[in-house]
């Protein structure tokens, strides 16, 4: 009769520490303007000292904010402690000197009717294509104040500076890099 050995492996492996663990990568980022590596991302979740931040294939840093950035398409990894990961794609448009000034005039003064899901009169400026797309509307609004003047109050009339940033934008061609 021969001895029967047997050998035991674990029926319960060890248990992955990242299970369950994702995150919703939130962010706040800044456009480049003009031929300036300027741009910017900033994490605004999830936070803290114990998480970590990547770049594309950088080092992991303390910090959730990078700056100097050139326009282009960024991958954005956030790491805990345990090693666990998620990512975010993170696009970084160039924007023109002109337009930037009138996007920053339209963040100012078209909300809440414009921005923010907002749809006055059949047109939403939450995107870079819808303001380029209503070039002619935010001018003869804005600036030409036909049929009415644009914005409304409290935030009207745009100064005459504001006014001509549009103008400026426009005769350059009304695109969102110029």
């Amino acid at each position: 009769m021969g001895l029967l050995l047997s050998c035991s492996k674990s029926d319960n492996p060890a248990p992955d520490p990242c299970a369950g663990t994702s995150y919703n990568v939130q962010y706040f980022k800044s456009e480049a303007i003009g031929t300036s590596n300027n741009g910017s991302i900033i994490v605004t979740f999830p936070v803290g000292d114990t998480i970590s931040y990547q770049l594309n294939t950088g080092s992991f840093q303390a910090s959730g904010t990078f700056a100097n950035l050139a326009p282009g398409n960024y991958v954005l990894t956030v790491k805990n402690q345990k090693g666990c990961t998620d990512t975010a794609q993170v696009t970084v448009f160039n924007y023109g000197p002109k337009y930037a000034l009138v996007k920053q005039i339209i963040t100012g003064y078209c909300g809440p009717c414009h921005l923010n899901g907002g749809v006055s009169g059949g047109k939403n400026f939450d995107t870079d294509n819808s303001i380029v797309a209503s070039w002619d509307r935010i001018k003869a609004r804005a600036v030409d104040n036909l049929p009415s003047q644009m914005p409304e109050a409290p935030n009207s009339p745009l100064t005459a500076v504001d006014k001509q940033k549009i103008t400026d934008w426009v005769n350059a061609g009304h695109r969102q890099s110029d």
